[in-house]
């Protein structure tokens, strides 16, 4: 039966905090054993996924302590077709370039054969191109490109700024989204927290990093104008950064120390998100997904990323990125009860196309061919 396998190999940079390194680790846990043998091989050891890696499926790193000689081979001094040679896993019947840069690069310079090769790319190219690093120019990467069956993007909008950067790269070009661990979302919030020292007929709820482009000041500018006009509102924040002290100085400033709480970091945001009948977004963050997952209703910021998320605004209230359009958003969703109510709808049955059934169906379907 094993013999009947597909084959397939997942190379990684590195397996740190990061969207291809998180999303892996989750599609290493859901794909089906049975119809596939997967290997990870990751460029350089350790890393806060490498656990999970390893737990699920076949494991190997290629550079496994500090920066020394085997470190200038691989990255600077040996051919690539040489490294991969001599470090990587073969015989695959599927081998995937699962980050950008010198990852893809790498996989590139592997002898053709039989072997399907494909190339995922998490990031939007028009704001952060930054595996330019890996390479001495654009037709270098383009020509990296080329080498493989297909570039899979993990948005559509991925996809576009893909093709916008690097408009010389012929290759298929196709959308997949990346996993999200929906079953483990629903468990968590099931261990639902009753820690509401504070009780308000309104809670919003946040998630995502404390930077000023999540729009946090600007959400509790809004909150603060609504507590003043009566509305018996809260505000939970899961989070942390830069921006923490500025914030924290606002609410205690304002006096919203009753109202809103800085949770920082933790472990199961779930569990108190499922309290909430609002959730917002200021910026793209996974979090938006386990929202629509856990059926709340999402008010966000009109930006492409969160527009692709929520369909245009079908599934959630999109406003502009201005005090006033979120503070309008806001209170006619605290207004109009039975328009809060659609939202949640909405939001549910979207919530359903990211289930972890739906999202591993089409990188198994491609492994397959």
């Amino acid at each position: 039966m094993s013999n009947s396998k597909r084959k397939i190999l997942f190379l990684i940079e590195n397996l740190d905090e990061g969207k291809a390194a998180k999303s892996l680790s989750i599609l290493v846990q859901y794909i089906d054993k049975t119809k596939f043998d997967v290997t990870v091989c990751s460029i350089n050891a350790g890393g806060q996924y490498e656990a999970v890696i390893r737990e699920n499926v076949k494991y190997k790193a290629i550079l496994t302590g500090v920066e020394g000689m085997k470190h200038k081979f691989v990255y600077r001094s040996l051919p690539l077709s040489l490294v991969y040679k001599m470090y990587v896993p073969h015989g695959n019947d599927v081998e995937i370039a699962y980050s950008e840069g010198f990852a893809t690069k790498l996989l590139a310079h592997a002898s053709k054969g039989k072997t399907k090769r494909y190339a995922w790319v998490h990031t939007d190219f028009n704001k952060n191109h930054w595996s330019k690093e890996a390479f001495s120019s654009d037709k270098e990467e383009s020509e990296v490109y080329n080498r493989y069956d297909k570039v899979i993007g993990v948005t559509n909008l991925v996809c576009e700024a893909f093709q916008r950067q690097l408009p010389s790269v012929k290759v298929p070009v196709e959308r997949i989204y990346s996993p999200v661990d929906s079953l483990s979302v629903r468990l968590k919030s099931m261990n639902s927290s009753k820690e509401e020292p504070f009780k308000v007929s309104t809670r919003i709820v946040a998630w995502g990093r404390l930077e000023p482009n999540y729009e946090y000041g600007r959400l509790l500018r809004v909150v603060n104008r609504l507590v003043g006009e009566g509305n018996d509102l809260g505000l939970w924040i899961f989070g942390e950064g830069t921006d923490r002290i500025l914030l924290e100085r606002y609410i205690q400033t304002n006096e919203l120390q009753q109202r809103v709480k800085l949770f920082g970091f933790h472990p199961n945001p779930y569990r108190f998100m499922i309290q909430g009948q609002l959730f917002f977004c200021g910026a793209y963050s996974s979090s938006v997904i386990s929202a629509l997952i856990l059926g709340m209703p999402v008010v966000a910021i009109d930006i492409p990323e969160l527009k692709e998320l929520l369909k245009d605004g079908e599934c959630g209230l999109m406003v502009s990125n201005s005090d006033e359009a979120l503070y309008q958003g806001i209170k006619k969703l605290l207004d109009d009860p039975e328009l809060l109510g659609q939202y949640r709808q909405r939001g549910e049955v979207r919530g359903f196309d990211f289930d972890i059934e739906a999202l591993i169906a089409p990188v198994e379907g491609l492994l397959m061919n």
